[in-house]
């Protein structure tokens, strides 16, 4: 059961006061001096000094306030008391009553004391619930029966009016019992809150206090060869002293939790903390708490201060400020790996977006070498033909015109059959306005051979890529046939329900391959060949085909 030195201190100062008291009670009462005013000192400043120690130990507000009113009970006990005995004649009817009204503080005081109890375990904002306050109901009906025995003498019963002999009644006996009641009441909460082990190893000091405690009350009738500590103290004084021990028993045994130890706990703690004045003086911390200075603590008041693993705070209190040291050093740590993390993971972000793009870049080459492969597998009829033409041009310049101006017509349908396979590369669809530039190109080309033509071709419709690369072909195919007999062609687009694609050309002949007619049902359409008065028609169609 450690306790601190101060503690110790009022320990010894305070039991060596209340024996000195005892031994010059029981000295001087056969002699004629006058000891009332020494015993009175003596106890007074044991009533004081616990007073004064009852509101440092308990951190509840109303609870030092019931152990305040519980030491004024008994310095106001022990004033009345050696009035009455040095000051006010024995067996007169106002030292009768005085007796009676001693009652009126003895079971006021352990009504106080159980109700102090019921904080043991609170936290300092609890109250006690108003409900409470009804049980000074019939406290305060006892102490007042007691007080007015004279007219019913239902405490004691004096015989032949002599208060040196007199029997006990109901009242006293009431009183006695919300004695014992409040000490077990006492012991009860006290015990609900302390553990089996802390019970077994501390009860004994509060179980002695209480047996000496009931050995006076049982023997306090003895008058005729009364014990020692009975000639000691008298029962008012008792009282007092036997609940105010009861009371520092459980303090000093820790069944009654305080906060006399708190400075000690802090010292030889571990934790980094500790308490400054209002000048920023430190008063109290760890021996491990690192030694903040002045004015780092000045900087914390404002806001958190790192210094090195640690962030130092600061928490204005009562009196001045409490500090504290919070170890980020895992944080840091953590914070560290956290950083290498997120440089590594930048490293392999770009690692793998330069792989993506690689193999990004990989892919459209492979796709564009697919499609350059496919256009060029594609035309290669076509660039073999234009290569065949080029190689035989006639000498004379006449032959030569004729053969460049066929070649001009075969390339410009390379080159615009090249640009709509790349568009159909890239998209399903192509728009009806590509398919209105290769035409007229090519038609302009055609005006070089002296060959008229016009195209009406609405724009901003989406067709199916074959479909346009197909109509393409099938206007180039006719012209290429019917070149050498052409002098006017009119090339026509309806897109009013699905497609209707007509070439008119000024000359009779088959423009059309057999094949184009195959290709012409795989892409869901058909072709028509009509020749009337000189001229050839050639038609697709293709239902449902347009999308808009």
């Amino acid at each position: 059961m450690p306790i601190n030195r101060k503690h110790r201190i009022e320990l010894i100062f305070g039991a060596s006061a209340v024996l000195v008291a005892g031994m010059a009670r029981a000295v001087l009462d056969k002699t004629a001096l006058s000891y009332d005013y020494l015993i009175s000192l003596l106890l007074m400043m044991v009533y004081l000094m616990w007073l004064f120690a009852s509101r440092r130990r308990f951190p509840q507000k109303d609870m030092r306030r019931i152990l305040t009113v519980s030491a004024l009970l008994m310095m106001l006990w022990n004033t009345v008391d050696t009035v009455n005995n040095e000051f006010i004649t024995k067996e007169s009817d106002l030292s009768r009553q005085i007796w009676y009204w001693y009652y009126l503080p003895m079971v006021m005081l352990p009504m106080l004391l159980l109700m102090a109890a019921f904080y043991i375990g609170r936290t300092d904002s609890y109250e006690l619930p108003r409900k409470w306050y009804i049980a000074f109901i019939p406290v305060v009906g006892l102490g007042v029966g007691i007080g007015t025995n004279d007219l019913h003498q239902l405490a004691f019963e004096f015989e032949n009016g002599s208060m040196r002999r007199y029997r006990y009644g109901p009242l006293y006996y009431c009183a006695i019992g919300l004695l014992l009641f409040s000490v077990v009441g006492i012991l009860f909460k006290t015990l609900r809150s302390c553990s089996k082990r802390q019970f077994s190893r501390n009860f004994m000091l509060p179980a002695v206090i209480t047996a000496l405690g009931g050995i006076y009350f049982i023997s306090y009738r003895n008058t005729d060869d009364p014990l020692l500590f009975q000639r000691m103290y008298e029962f008012p004084d008792f009282t007092c002293l036997f609940y105010m021990c009861f009371w520092e028993s459980l303090v000093i045994t820790h069944m009654l939790p305080s906060n006399a130890d708190h400075k000690e706990f802090i010292r030889a703690s571990s934790i980094s903390a500790g308490l400054v004045d209002d000048d920023l003086e430190i008063n109290l911390r760890g021996e491990n708490s690192p030694l903040p200075k002045k004015e780092q603590l000045t900087e914390a008041c404002a806001k958190e201060v790192l210094s090195g693993s640690k962030v130092l705070k600061v928490q204005p209190v009562t009196g001045g400020y409490f500090y504290w040291f919070e170890d980020i050093s895992e944080l840091q740590n953590l914070n560290m790996r956290l950083e290498e993390t997120r440089s590594y993971l930048e490293e392999e972000h770009v690692m793998l977006d330069t792989a993506n793009k690689l193999e990004e870049s990989r892919r459209r080459t492979a796709e564009q070498n697919k499609l350059y492969d496919s256009i060029s597998k594609r035309l290669n009829p076509e660039f073999e033909s234009l290569s065949k033409l080029l190689n035989e041009l006639p000498a004379d310049e006449e032959g030569f015109r004729a053969g460049m101006k066929r070649a001009a017509i075969d390339g410009v349908f390379i080159k615009r059959c090249s640009n709509l396979l790349l568009l159909a590369g890239s998209s399903d669809h192509i728009d009806s306005g590509e398919l209105g530039l290769s035409v007229g190109e090519s038609l302009g080309y055609l005006e070089l051979s002296d060959i008229w033509g016009q195209a009406d071709i609405p724009k901003g419709r989406e067709l199916p890529a074959e479909t346009v690369l197909f109509m393409y072909e099938l206007f180039s195919g006719a012209v290429k046939i019917a070149l050498d007999d052409l002098h006017a062609v009119m090339v026509t687009l309806r897109l009013d329900d699905g497609i209707d694609f007509r070439i008119e050309l000024d000359c009779e002949c088959q423009p059309v391959k057999d094949e184009a007619f195959t290709r012409a049902e795989e892409l869901g359409g058909s072709i028509e060949t009509v020749h009337e008065d000189g001229s050839t028609y050639v038609i697709f169609t293709a239902k449902g085909a347009a999308v808009s």
